[in-house]
């Protein structure tokens, strides 16, 4: 398995290097490759007798559901074949090319009779992509994440052409592989589940990594006296009072305040300028552009700070951009501005737009008013020093206020938790989806778990251990939180599979940090990772016609959950039965889940990338 896991890893790895498709020629498409899980799925078998795990039934069973998995796997790739179909507006065909651009025809024809592109109100930006097909004299309506199926053959909306007259059809055909791939997925649910009914002492006192913890507060602590920057505070002015007003931004209809904020964001990395409000900036900078031309609030990445002039050339007219070859965010900063100070920034909510009530602006301004990730992330680290002054100091200097130091902690991490399932929901109305489609919100979902889940397994002694995982989430949050816009999903995430596939995901993730401290925590956090991983798999199959296409997110997901899987199998490898074992093991484990979160988004990139 280890060899199988390295293969893997560096197939990604080679797929952003070469491009993609190189990863399947070199290793995943393979004959070698495949005889790798055929291996694989011998010893598992061969396991499964020699432990008798027919005795045990439910581990027997959800050994049998993976094994299921493989065997629909191997019965897509040989009797499963993938095509395009291509048609245009009132023209019929029933052939369609194979992925080896072999010529094959449909047991029937199939005509557009119209195809459309439905955008965002008052925006160019696709909502969704729809073709009215018919197929065999039945009609069929296509769309992203609505397939249609005759005859076996499932038909999916891939792509269009540039003049709109004309679709494309992603055709799959599969009449084995994907029931026997999805009995694997329902077994292996199934058994999960009474898997973890039927656990044992998950409420049982385990003890922590306190000097572990303990450095980390310290480092957190230095660097934060480092790299400190407090800001005046900013007094309410009369401008305030039009932040109320909605327009359309980003798709979806807002109120001026959150324009304000994102505007000045996104040009100077924070939501305050030598004490202005974002309102004041942006209706200051329309008053007065020639002043705000000379002002110092481009941020460079250097951290250098730049005025508009400086990248405009008025030699020529019209003045044209300067300075910002090579430099794309620079170039989106320009662009930001000289399209607020020409007056196409700030649009008015179209006709046909429905504003939002009064309520919901009041709450969406509640939420721009506060740095949710900052507060929380101090929140954190505050009880993390808590609880460890508490653990460092001798119990005799403290015995009269034991009961008071384990309320006091016990409510500050509850409080915690409300304030952050505030800001969550405050995030959730303003969006009007479930805030889980990018790396700031999914952070935030992290944290909101891991506050959740570590409040109820640990003591007042082992608290620190398992607040430590969400403070370290909301710094990275807080390190990142440089364009947190709410922006409109891209078409094919209109999914409730969505919001299914990323919470469970993200909570699986939350627990596997806090395995580290109890590790009774581990059961519950690889059957969610792998409950996460197979929602994906069903949600790509429903959008994309493939449940598997070795996507680098969905790799190391894979390679996450083998690798926090072998510390489960106690009983064959008693290297694992002691604790500090384990711990230095978790602790090394713990680089191939920041690689599956992290390090695909900013270093493989792949269909995931949305979510960096």
């Amino acid at each position: 398995m280890l060899f199988l896991i390295v293969m893997m890893a560096a197939a990604t790895i080679v797929e952003s290097v070469k491009g993609m498709g190189y990863g399947h020629a070199w290793v995943y498409g393979t004959w070698w490759f495949r005889l790798l899980w055929l291996v694989m799925a011998g010893t598992a078998l061969w396991h499964i007798v020699k432990c008798r795990l027919w005795r045990r039934t439910v581990v027997g069973l959800i050994h049998l559901a993976f094994l299921m998995i493989l065997a629909g796997a191997a019965l897509t790739a040989i009797t499963s074949h993938r095509g395009i179909l291509h048609l245009r507006e009132g023209s019929s065909s029933d052939i369609y090319a194979d992925d080896n651009s072999r010529v094959r025809h449909l047991p029937f024809e199939a005509r557009l009779d119209s195809f459309r592109i439905q955008y965002y109100p008052g925006t160019q930006t696709p909502q969704d992509y729809i073709s009215d097909v018919e197929m065999g004299g039945q009609k069929y309506r296509i769309s992203m994440n609505r397939i249609a199926r005759k005859d076996g053959f499932r038909f999916y909306q891939s792509s269009y052409d540039r003049d709109g007259m004309g679709t494309i059809l992603r055709v799959n055909y599969d009449p084995w592989g994907t029931g026997v791939t999805y009995a694997g997925y329902l077994l292996l649910g199934l058994s999960m589940l009474v898997y973890l009914i039927t656990g044992s002492s998950f409420w049982k006192r385990r003890k922590n990594l306190r000097t572990l913890s303990l450095w980390a507060v310290l480092l957190f602590f230095s660097g934060t006296l480092n790299a400190s920057d407090s800001l005046p505070v900013v007094p309410k002015e009369s401008v305030e009072q039009r932040a109320s007003e909605q327009v359309l931004w980003q798709g979806r209809p807002a109120p001026l305040g959150t324009l304000a904020k994102d505007f000045l964001l996104k040009v100077y990395g924070k939501t305050a300028y030598k004490g202005l409000t974002p309102m004041q900036v942006l209706l200051s900078w329309q008053e007065n552009p020639e002043h705000w031309a000379q002002e110092p609030i481009i941020v460079r990445k250097d951290k250098t700070v730049a005025c508009l002039d400086d990248f405009m050339d008025y030699s020529v007219m019209p003045p044209r951009i300067k300075g910002v070859e090579g430099a794309p965010h620079l170039a989106e900063k320009v662009s930001l501005i000289l399209t607020m100070t020409q007056g196409h920034l700030i649009k008015p909510l179209p006709a046909e737009v429905e504003p939002r009530s009064d309520v919901r602006i009041a709450a969406e301004l509640f939420y721009n008013r506060f740095n949710w990730t900052l507060c929380g992330m101090i929140g954190c680290w505050l009880l993390v020093l808590v609880c460890l002054v508490r653990s460092y100091v001798p119990l005799k200097a403290v015995s009269g206020n034991q009961h008071l130091l384990g309320t006091a902690v016990s409510m500050g991490r509850l409080c915690l938790f409300l304030f952050m399932a505030v800001a969550f929901f405050l995030r959730w109305n303003a969006a009007g989806r479930v805030p889980l489609s990018n790396g700031h919100e999914t952070l935030h979902f992290a944290a909101l778990c891991v506050l959740a889940v570590g409040g109820l397994s640990s003591r007042l002694r082992y608290e620190a251990a398992s607040l430590l995982p969400a403070a370290f989430l909301l710094l990275v949050a807080h390190l990142g939180e440089k364009d947190p816009g709410i922006t409109p999903l891209m078409p094919v995430l209109h999914s409730p599979w969505l919001s299914a596939h990323v919470s469970v995901i993200m909570l699986s993730y939350a627990l596997l940090m806090l395995s580290i401290v109890d590790r009774r925590m581990l059961r519950a956090a690889v059957c969610l990772l792998a409950a996460g991983i197979f929602l994906g798999a069903v949600w790509a199959n429903v959008s994309w016609g493939s449940y598997w296409s070795w996507d680098p997110k969905e790799t190391w997901a894979l390679i996450t959950m083998l690798v926090y899987s072998v510390p489960l199998h106690s009983q064959s490898l008693p290297w694992f039965r002691s604790m500090r074992n384990y711990r230095i093991y978790s602790l090394v484990a713990l680089a191939s889940l920041a690689m599956t979160y992290w390090g695909v988004n900013y270093l493989l990139g792949g269909m995931h990338s949305y979510a960096s």
